[in-house]
């Protein structure tokens, strides 16, 4: 059966439904046997001063359910946009290979909830704007990947290398291309893998909200820009991480000392669904 979500307009503040239409919302959140589905508007904010790791990232009332993590300079943070009464948290860095982190469930740490799975189907979008789209700034990342990885320089690589060799499939936007995302996905240690799915998919403007998602139904898993589709690939392809536990992360890697990088988020969500099947009432 169809569901009808109110969720405004693909180029609109609330969630897209040109990705989200089939999504049983209400189900998900209502019924824990369907599914779950998880949205931060960030009203709440999160705080991470410098150089807190895991543990310490984790202890913080203002974390709520997400954990995260900071490098060790006064420049890498993450704080609560206190300009920004809809609620919104920024991911900044202003010292060479330091970086910013931020994951959902708080779990994160040891454990993952969602599975890109021939028996399950699977939801994210974020809305984010970034500060500069320059070239050689910072390297981001934004999609879901292996427990265990928040910690400073474990997703994202040092010196500009790219994503560490992890469980992954997400947003990437590489240190060389500052207006561009790739979709991507790769199995650690896998022969066949990283791959990207699209490359140069979303187009960046400094300063400009944008979102980005991506739906899995169990077979193929689409990406999007503002409900927009703009690349996809089969879960079924040799060394994509299909049934994988995996959290949520947004990072945020400085490539250049002295550059302001920032990456802000205005909401996450994020849904599971535990069937192919929609629920009937």
């Amino acid at each position: 059966m169809a569901f009808k979500n109110s969720t405004g307009t693909n180029t609109g503040r609330g969630l897209s439904p040109g990705m989200w239409h089939k999504c049983p919302i209400q189900e998900l959140k209502n019924n824990p046997h369907s599914g779950h589905f998880f949205f931060d508007d960030f009203m709440d904010g999160i705080d991470i001063a410098a150089n807190q790791n895991t543990a310490a990232a984790s202890a913080l009332g203002t974390t709520g359910l997400w954990t995260g993590c900071t490098a060790a300079s006064g420049g890498s943070t993450v704080s609560t946009l206190a300009t920004n009464y809809q609620g919104a948290v920024v991911l900044a860095s202003t010292t060479d290979n330091e970086d910013a982190i931020i994951a959902y469930p708080k779990g994160a740490a040891v454990a993952g909830k969602f599975q890109f799975s021939s028996t399950t189907r699977l939801w994210m979008e974020a809305r984010l704007q970034v500060n500069s789209i320059a070239d050689t700034i910072a390297q981001l990342f934004v999609g879901f990947a292996e427990e265990g990885l928040v910690a400073t320089t474990t997703l994202l690589a040092i010196n500009e290398a790219g994503i560490a060799d992890k469980d992954y499939v997400a947003f990437y936007r590489a240190y060389a291309d500052g207006d561009k995302f790739d979709c991507v996905w790769n199995t650690a240690s896998g022969g066949a893998s990283p791959v990207a799915a699209a490359t140069d998919a979303v187009t960046l403007a400094a300063t400009t909200w944008t979102k980005v998602g991506m739906y899995c139904d169990g077979t193929t898993v689409r990406f999007y820009q503002n409900g927009s589709q703009v690349g996809s690939d089969l879960i079924a392809d040799t060394d994509f991480p299909d049934g994988e536990e995996m959290a949520f992360y947004a990072a945020l890697m400085c490539g250049a000392a002295g550059s302001d990088a920032t990456m802000t988020l205005d909401w996450v969500a994020l849904a599971q669904a535990y069937s192919l099947v929609d629920p009937t009432w």
